[in-house]
């Protein structure tokens, strides 16, 4: 399978630019009623079969390269592609 490993860094993005693109690419946990309902909210990362490598690194696999790397250039993020087959 074609796949791309997609290294980042947000040091010129605002800290709430930083919260959001985290949020967006891994998920979250939100609390409703004062924490009575939990709601796990998935990122885009496990949305497109994609896999957390190490802080700041991911891999995807190509063809949903479209959907997350302009969100990305989008909040000042530093980016590297590269390009990887997995068997």
């Amino acid at each position: 399978m074609k796949s791309i490993i997609v290294s980042y860094t947000l040091e010129k993005a605002k800290p709430h630019q930083k919260i959001i693109i985290h949020r967006l690419l891994y998920g979250y946990t939100d609390l409703s009623n004062n924490g009575s309902y939990k709601y796990e909210r998935k990122g885009l990362i496990e949305r497109y079969s994609g896999t957390k490598l190490n802080r700041g690194v991911f891999i995807i696999p190509v063809k949903y390269k479209d959907k997350i790397v302009p969100l990305l250039r989008k909040n000042k993020a530093n980016i590297k592609l590269i390009p990887a087959v997995l068997p």
